[in-house]
């Protein structure tokens, strides 16, 4: 009774407004259980998230929890977590000259990630090993996400941007 009672308090603390049009929701409890988003949120780590409970407005730099679209990014039950890099409408793309993703032509300024993937390597169909790939225009309604740790993530780089309705929480700071 004492975890029901808990499960339902932690379900039920109503979050603040925060700018963003999503409307917000009660904040739940996740574990990572991956490498990608290292060093952020590292395998094991415990993370709060503010539940989606209407129509989530993504924002780059979001860090969100979004369940399998199906289709190449497979059917898995186990929530993903992953940063939005680009959302509909924009056209991103790896590499500058520099080596950084670019959105809209302009440079993305990344300190989080300190794990970068091989900027030699060639492209590879399904596989997310190399940093480089071409231009992707991100659909309206959807997000091109990337873990932190590139050369240890699977994400949009292979896979193709995510709808925003799989989108179902956001990572509170």
């Amino acid at each position: 009774m004492r975890r029901l009672m808990m499960l339902l308090l932690m379900m039920t603390v109503a979050g603040c407004g925060d700018g963003n049009a999503t409307e917000a929701g009660a904040t739940e409890q996740f574990t990572q259980g991956g490498v990608s988003m290292e060093p952020t949120v590292t395998a094991g780590q415990v993370i709060t998230a503010r539940t989606v409970t209407g129509t989530y407005e993504p924002r780059r730099g979001d860090v969100v929890l979004f369940r399998s679209p199906g289709g190449v990014w497979g059917e898995r039950t186990v929530p993903l977590l992953k940063r939005v890099v680009a959302v509909g409408g924009e056209t991103i793309v790896c590499c500058d000259t520099a080596g950084s993703v670019t959105v809209d032509g302009k440079p993305l300024d990344e300190p989080y990630v300190i794990e970068d993937a091989s900027l030699d390597e060639p492209p590879k169909p399904n596989y997310c090993g190399p940093r480089r790939f071409a231009a992707v225009t991100v659909p309206a309604d959807s997000v091109f996400v990337m873990g932190d740790s590139r050369a240890r993530s699977n994400d949009s780089r292979c896979f193709g941007p995510v709808p925003a309705s799989s989108v179902f929480a956001v990572k509170v700071d």
